[in-house]
């Protein structure tokens, strides 16, 4: 570069000097123009990010608001008290109404988006009163103790009138408060607030969108302008290149033969590549442990598969095991009778169920369509008790059935023993498995 040519008579130093001196000229105004458009560029997307969280803090007002309504509605329904746990739960220590609110002050207090969802947390606020007033009486429909209670709703005073009813009756009327027009109305004039405080937001971001769109425009005009003139920074170009592009690249081929991650060094372009090779390297290495985990486990339960569980049994040292065969009773039944989606749900219930009663390090293995496979290391028969009791645990739990599972029980034989290739352990709990079910299925039996 620094050769000395002629080119119509221009010796090339003086020619990069020329194009140097003309590119710091165009690069200090383009600096300035990329500066101005850049800030506008941020300044709207501040803009845009603080209507986005003003929107996101009007619909947590409302979705708090109409979740604290079906919990108490719920609960003066049902009387389930988890309903009204859930309740003070959202009131008390989620409370997403009022960080909400806290949120949008931040940038807009004072403003009328800030004030209609200020008029939406004060009407919410006053509701409650009345959400208060229905669960006092549901209580007291039921005749428990309210001294169990919250204290917002203990302090409650209920009228002479409201005192005297029958239970039937403070229960229709508990109903009555969180479902009657004068309720409806305030839900609907929350609604209402909420949504002026989204409209206003909108409208604010549109017209902060239509304001920089127009500036944006007479940037991008001057930048046009100045494209032209970044030609004579080819020569710098060729020096960076060398620097920022070849240099990196240089140094990452032994590391990508070397199967490991690049720097993410030099010019933008090698570091986007970098990024992206980093991104696909990771992402390669996460899905060969995917893979070896699906490879492994059923993909129903979580549980160790049946290639899973003879990996486990193949590998393992000669310990002491209690190994627990566990079949689904009448499993096929609750196929034919409520569909294979429920039978899919029975199945996994199970397993939370086993794996909450069972140590993390027993292995639950599924190698069959209802056939589980319970590995509990360092045991021996002086375990039988404790084995008898979690299965008539877990049988009790399951026989309640809930929302989503028919009540079923389930079958273990339990054999002890050494947990070895020969799976002999194995054969001797399937034999005990069919004792149970020779007589009468939900329990368990132990291999002599």
């Amino acid at each position: 570069m620094n050769k000395q040519f002629s080119f119509k008579g221009v010796p090339i130093r003086k020619l990069n000097y020329l194009m140097a001196g003309i590119t710091l000229v165009v690069s200090v105004v383009l600096l300035v123009v990329s500066y101005r458009t850049f800030a506008l560029y941020g300044a709207l997307q501040q803009k845009t990010n603080t209507s986005i969280e003003g929107q996101k803090s009007a619909r947590d007002m409302q979705e708090a608001s109409d979740y604290l309504t079906e919990q108490v509605r719920c609960f003066v329904q049902t009387g389930d008290r988890a309903y009204l746990d859930a309740y003070f739960e959202e009131n008390n220590v989620t409370r997403r109404r009022e960080k909400a609110l806290t949120q949008l002050a931040s940038s807009s207090e004072g403003t009328p988006e800030y004030e209609a969802l200020y008029n939406a947390l004060t009407g919410s606020l006053a509701l409650m009163q009345t959400e208060y007033r229905a669960m006092r009486l549901s209580i007291e429909a039921r005749g428990e103790d309210l001294s169990a209670y919250p204290e917002e709703v203990r302090d409650v005073l209920l009228t002479p009138a409201q005192t005297a009813l029958s239970a039937e009756e403070k229960g229709a009327l508990a109903r009555d408060l969180v479902f009657n027009n004068a309720y409806h109305e305030g839900k609907s004039e929350i609604a209402r607030e909420t949504g002026r405080c989204l409209t206003a937001l909108v409208d604010n971001m549109q017209a902060d969108a239509a304001e920089t769109e127009r500036s944006f425009g007479v940037m991008i005009r001057v930048e046009e302008g100045l494209i032209i003139a970044l030609i004579a920074i080819v020569l710098i170009i060729v020096t960076l290149t060398t620097l920022q592009v070849i240099a990196p690249l240089i140094r990452a081929i032994p590391r990508i033969r070397d199967d490991k991650p690049i720097p993410v060094k030099g010019a933008s372009e090698f570091r986007f590549l970098a990024n992206t090779y980093n991104r696909i390297y990771e992402e390669n290495r996460t899905q060969k442990e995917e893979l070896a985990y699906e490879a492994s486990h059923d993909q129903l339960t979580g549980a160790y598969n049946r290639k899973g569980f003879e990996r486990i049994i193949g590998q393992a040292d000669a310990t002491d095991v209690a190994l627990l065969l566990i079949d689904v009773d009448r499993f096929k039944k609750i196929n034919d009778t409520y569909g294979h989606a429920a039978g899919d749900r029975v199945l996994a219930r199970l397993t939370g169920i086993l794996t909450a009663n069972f140590r993390a390090d027993d292995a639950l293995c599924r190698i069959g369509g209802d056939e589980f496979v319970l590995i509990m290391k360092g045991s021996d028969a002086s375990c039988r008790d404790l084995i008898r009791e979690k299965i008539e645990r877990i049988n009790g739990e399951l026989q309640k059935g809930d929302l989503e599972t028919p009540p079923t029980s389930i079958s273990v034989g339990v054999a002890f023993g050494v947990k070895e290739p020969g799976l002999q352990i194995y054969k001797k709990a399937d034999a005990a498995l069919y004792t149970v079910k020779e007589n009468g299925r939900c329990g368990c039996a132990f291999a002599e």
